[in-house]
């Protein structure tokens, strides 16, 4: 996706067009140049949807399928809205009430929901996994939510709380807007 950001960047600058002012094209050239960049790139035994469009990339994997959104302006998940084949998509079966692998075996709709940090030009990604659509406003009805991170290093900063753990001044992987907080290596967390 970086790349992705990068040819946006260059298109907005050919065009003559402030990204600033033109956020939602922004956002809809760095998703048509990473559909782009990935339908020539070996993505394993995952299935690129040639369909998808707008703000949305969708891959598949036999039982699993992924839409990448972009973060709402205040940096929360999207919501399903009214449409019946999305809110469908955000209906899924909890992912940690099952025990074992046995969870793994069902079909699952995730988000990788991405965010671009317009300072740095970094793209944050997070896998988020849906129980069923809420409304705009209200809390996300999720059951996980991490990081996707770049490198096996940047796993030993993370941090699990349980929810209920009150000695630990609500630190954890979760903030109580929903949001990932990401751990540092001394244990203080970092939103």
């Amino acid at each position: 996706m970086p790349r992705g950001v990068s040819l946006a960047n260059d298109m907005m600058k050919l065009g003559g067009l402030s990204i600033s002012t033109y956020r939602t094209q922004f956002a809809h050239n760095i998703v048509g140049c990473t559909h782009s960049l990935l339908g020539v790139t070996d993505i394993g035994d995952w299935v690129l949807d040639p369909k998808a469009h707008k703000k949305q990339l969708h891959l598949s994997r036999d039982l699993w399928s992924a839409r990448m959104l972009a973060s709402t302006y205040d940096g929360l998940v999207p919501t399903a809205g009214s449409n019946h084949a999305r809110q469908g998509f955000y209906s899924n079966p909890s992912v940690v009430s099952k025990s074992g692998q046995q969870v793994l075996v069902e079909q699952h709709g995730f988000i990788i929901v991405w965010t671009l940090d317009r300072q740095s030009g970094d793209v944050a990604l997070e896998l988020v996994h849906t129980l069923s659509p809420w409304r705009y406003g209200q809390a996300e009805r999720i059951d996980l939510r991490m990081p996707l991170v770049p490198t096996e290093g940047d796993l030993s900063t993370l941090r699990f709380v349980p929810a209920d753990d009150d000695d630990l001044d609500g630190l954890g992987l979760i903030d109580p807007r929903g949001r990932f907080q990401g751990g540092t290596s001394n244990g203080a967390a970092s939103s």
